[in-house]
């Protein structure tokens, strides 16, 4: 009945959020393979390369493997062999060709399945994607910033991933102790549905003095101001700013790639134009690994059979929860990338 109440407000107060949900079922609503995936740092990559091995990785249960050719270009296919279906990740690599270890069949760019591209510090893989632009991280461009990069795996599928990282209430009582929940209600909670892939929040939250002292080179006093974005269907970000030294930020980053049903690997960009000596950046690493650990804790507590989830999930509502409506919208039709399906993909593109 409460949630029912809210959807109510949501319609009063939000009213272009009716014709933004259609949009979003009508646009965005495609495989997760046909959108751009992280499937790991470019450093991990560039390991590989100096090495001249293959890096094998997955998009839900899909296997596949990449490699760079003579013409430095990254090339990518299934993680099985054309000729009788071997694993080509322990291959070798000749002349830019990737070659199995079973019979020595040999593969090339004209095997492409999918295109690979670094952006931000991190690889991404598509198969035909619908947008050429890749989820971007704010400032990645932008000297005065550094940036850390850290890999988490959460035990929870990504719709519920997504929805934590736009979870207002979760905070007091996940990241209380050293972390910065509180039991102190946010100020300026708006929401914003600009287009069909992003849905993001703003409010002004209280400040702790352990947070305080952590950020020694930021001047706070009661309340920090935030931005929290979700860009469909894999990426989210946040944006911490005082709002006594507005210049300087903190912004978190995850770029979430689903291995399993419930289970997402994060990967995640850490970025701060502030702090950015070595003792600041190993302060902020820490302080950062702190609070996903404790999301992580929470994670594994979460239940793991789908359809109860399905079944009890959503059926009481909270304050501070207009946005997870549409939220939610974005993930109506969402299904876990899966070999079968994607089978299907290629067999009509008679790939």
């Amino acid at each position: 009945m409460i949630y029912k109440i809210l959807l109510i407000c949501v319609n009063i107060f939000h009213v272009n959020t009716f014709s933004l949900n259609m949009q979003i079922n009508n646009e965005i609503q495609k495989p997760l393979y046909r959108y751009w995936n992280c499937i790991g740092f470019e450093n991990i990559m560039d390991d590989h390369i100096i090495n001249n091995k293959p890096f094998k990785f997955e998009v839900g249960s899909i296997p596949l493997i990449t490699w760079q050719n003579d013409d430095k270009k990254l090339v990518s296919t299934l993680n099985a062999c054309k000729h009788m279906g071997s694993k080509l990740d322990s291959g070798s690599i000749c002349n830019g060709n990737l070659y199995c270890p079973y019979h020595g069949i040999k593969h090339t760019i004209e095997d492409s399945c999918g295109i690979i591209k670094k952006h931000d510090g991190k690889i991404w893989w598509s198969y035909n994607p619908i947008d050429n632009n890749i989820p971007t991280i704010p400032y990645f461009n932008d000297s005065t910033y550094v940036s850390t990069y850290l890999t988490f795996d959460m035990k929870e599928s990504l719709p519920f991933c997504i929805y934590n990282s736009l979870d207002l209430n979760h905070p007091e009582f996940v990241h209380n102790g050293l972390g910065f929940g509180s039991n102190i209600a946010p100020e300026n909670y708006k929401t914003y549905l600009n287009n069909p892939e992003k849905l993001g929040i703003s409010f002004d939250y209280i400040t702790k003095s352990s947070i305080k002292a952590i950020n020694y080179d930021m001047k706070i006093k009661d309340r920090t101001a935030n931005y929290n974005e979700v860009i469909y269907p894999s990426t989210s970000w946040s944006k911490v700013s005082s709002i006594n030294d507005i210049e300087k930020n903190i912004i978190i980053g995850v770029s979430m790639l689903p291995l399993k049903e419930n289970l997402t690997r994060w990967y995640i960009t850490l970025r701060h134009n502030y702090m950015s000596d070595i003792v600041g950046k190993e302060i902020m690493k820490h302080a950062t690994k702190y609070i996903l650990n404790q999301d992580k804790s929470q994670f594994e507590k979460q239940i793991k059979n789908n359809k109860l989830k399905e079944f009890i999930s959503w059926r009481q509502g909270l304050k501070y929860e207009y946005h997870m409506i549409p939220l939610r919208n974005y993930y109506n039709d969402y299904k876990f990338p899966s070999i079968d399906d994607f089978i299907i993909e290629l067999s009509k593109d008679n790939w």
